[in-house]
């Protein structure tokens, strides 16, 4: 038993390679919550800045469906019904809709930093809420009229306490684990990651006694173990719907390509690859060096990802939106990481420590500067595009989306939403989804909007009759990454002296942009 308790005490100073610096923080609280405050009010300027200018996201429009619906259709939707009461208070608009996720993004920052500080010290809570505030992914989310934030909010609540839960051998932490599980799983179905992730530390515990509590009850885990089956079998019919409807929307759309290494370059694009790097390494740090929190906090960043890139493996939908949450212990990887390099420096630590946080967080800046610039916040800027048409509508003009198509719905509930949002009349009758080019009226004026590339050189189909029968009359650039969101739009004017484009002649960065007073 001594052998014991000295193992786990020799193992619990690996676990705190700041605790020989924590003693000069012993009377700088006030220090502490000073920082705190300013990487808050900080983090929430970021996230406030631009919130009601940028166009809406096409799933952001069936947040603003979803909402509007009565109080009684949404009980068993908590965000649908947060967001309602933005809505209701505030009135329909693109802040009163994304103002629940830039609350919920700004709180986890400062909730989340107590019990970071309580597993590993003040340091590292603090540059995990540094990291956390200058995150493009989380500052993106943030502004998106969705549920990621609450869900990043909730989902680590539950595992921090279900964590507690091991340590304390106290039943509150599994009780308060179970409730904020539950509202997670309302809140969307990816949150049986959380399930999968407790079980899986479990296992590990259970196998490697020298990591095991000193109060670690086997009889109790084992009861642990059979209620987490019992409450996967009971959620398990709702996950098998949400698998149903899932493979309706794949046949419907169509697979989106995401193999695993797409899905990788695209978590990095959100993490920044040296954030990502610092996070891949302090995890190994962690796994090796930081004991039973150590062993947590890897497969709470890793299981969620490696299954999702599993899951591309088998060319099923995936977005890196659907591990979103592990993003705080992504970022307490790399904090601990800058942490350990900084101890390990004898002479100029200040200069070192600004060297070391300032290389990870720099590529994190320069991301959010292109956020809020040439990135016009990850969307494309259809809301401006249709602004455009509807300075030059004519009664009889008609509108072709060239984008989700075939998706006819997709594609028009996408228009005719960006339109009411700016009181811009348009009919059914005017939006068009012809199933061939032939079926287009060559004598009424077109409006054809397109999202992504420009027209290629050789095009076919539809976007031949583009090349040939239309002039480009504006463009609004807009990109996310390497990725283009720019809207394009094209106009068919029924002239016999205009032709539009020859098609052996067409290049797309060449193509005659028509001055506003010619249309």
């Amino acid at each position: 038993m001594k052998a014991r308790l000295l193992n786990q005490k020799m193992l619990d100073t690996k676990e705190h390679p700041t605790s020989r610096n924590e003693k000069n923080w012993q009377n700088s609280q006030g220090m502490e919550y000073c920082i705190l405050a300013v990487i808050t009010i900080a983090a929430a300027l970021l996230r406030f800045y631009k919130l009601g200018a940028w166009s809406y996201w096409i799933d952001e429009y069936y947040s603003l469906e979803s909402s509007l619906r009565p109080y009684l259709q949404n009980l068993s939707k908590p965000f649908w019904l947060i967001t309602k009461t933005s809505i209701d208070i505030f009135g329909v608009s693109a802040i009163s809709l994304r103002l629940p996720p830039f609350v919920f993004g700004v709180l986890a920052i400062v909730a989340l930093y107590f019990p970071f500080k309580a597993v590993f010290g003040r340091r590292v809570a603090l540059l995990s809420a540094f990291f956390m505030a200058i995150s493009p992914w989380h500052i993106y989310l943030s502004q998106l009229a969705r549920w990621y934030t609450l869900l990043l909010l909730v989902s680590t609540a539950a595992l921090l306490s279900f964590y507690f839960f091991i340590e304390r051998n106290s039943f509150k932490y599994l009780i308060l684990s179970i409730v904020m599980f539950l509202f997670a799983f309302m809140l969307h179905l990816t949150a049986g990651f959380i399930v999968l992730i407790g079980v899986t530390y479990l296992f590990f515990l259970s196998r490697i006694k020298k990591m095991q509590p000193e109060k670690f009850d086997t009889k109790k885990i084992n009861i642990l173990f059979i209620v987490l089956i019992l409450g996967a079998i009971v959620l398990m019919p709702k996950f098998l719907e949400f698998v149903k409807v899932w493979n309706e929307i794949q046949l419907r759309d169509g697979y989106w390509g995401t193999t695993p290494v797409n899905f990788a370059s695209k978590v990095l694009y959100h993490l920044t690859p040296t954030m990502g790097f610092a996070s891949v390494l302090g995890l190994i740090l962690l796994l090796f060096s930081g004991g039973r929190k150590g062993l947590f906090i890897s497969i709470f960043g890793v299981l969620p990802g490696a299954l999702l890139i599993l899951a591309a493996l088998l060319k099923t939908n995936i977005s890196t939106k659907y591990i979103f949450f592990t993003l705080p212990a992504l970022l307490l990887g790399a904090s601990f990481l800058c942490v350990y390099v900084i101890d390990q420096t004898e002479k100029y630590k200040g200069i070192i420590a600004v060297a070391v946080i300032g290389l990870v967080a720099i590529p994190s800046l320069k991301t959010d500067f292109l956020y809020f610039s040439s990135g016009y916040g990850n969307r494309d800027r259809l809301t401006e595009a249709v602004q455009h048409i509807q300075q030059k509508w004519h009664p009889n003009d008609q509108i072709f989306p060239l984008y989700f198509f075939p998706n006819s719905e997709r594609a028009q509930d996408y228009l005719k939403t960006t339109a009411e949002l700016i009181d811009f009349q348009i009919t059914d009758e005017q939006i068009l989804f012809p199933e061939t080019p032939a079926e287009l009226d060559q004598e009424r004026r077109i409006w054809v909007v397109t999202i992504g590339k420009p027209l290629p050189p050789n095009s076919t189909g539809f976007y031949e009759w583009v090349s040939l029968r239309t002039n480009m009359v504006a463009e609004f650039k807009a990109n996310k990454g390497p990725k283009d969101n720019t809207v394009r739009i094209y106009l068919q004017r029924p002239l016999k002296n205009d032709r539009g484009i020859n098609k052996t002649a067409f290049d797309s960065s060449r193509h005659k942009t028509l001055d506003i007073r010619e249309y």
